[in-house]
């Protein structure tokens, strides 16, 4: 005989399944207590997606540190992604012969 429990668990089970397929992660953070609403906004943000979404992505990723890359094809996609593609750019080396500095 099964316990009510045991359907609770599965209706559970169900609905995690079904965010998992549309895209969506069930994440847990520990935040200081002043900061649990604004939390809560920013995920209900970027749950329901859109252009706000999308600004919220990009405003929040410029103030998060990026992980350095692991492989070329993350050095270059970060490379790619640089505001200065496209950009002429001229670049030398300082041919400025320095400063005399004293050793004594």
């Amino acid at each position: 005989m099964q316990s009510r429990h045991d359907g609770a668990k599965q209706r559970l089970a169900r609905h995690r399944a079904k965010l998992t397929a549309q895209g969506t992660r069930r994440v847990e953070v520990t935040v200081p207590a002043q900061d649990v609403g604004i939390v809560k906004a920013v995920a209900g943000v970027l749950r329901t997606g859109g252009d706000e979404a999308r600004w919220l992505r990009d405003v929040l990723a410029c103030l998060t540190p990026r992980e350095p890359a692991r492989t070329g094809a993350e050095l270059l996609a970060f490379l790619r992604a640089s505001p200065l593609v496209g950009e002429d750019l001229i670049i030398e080396r300082d041919r400025t012969p320095g400063r005399v500095v004293d050793f004594e």
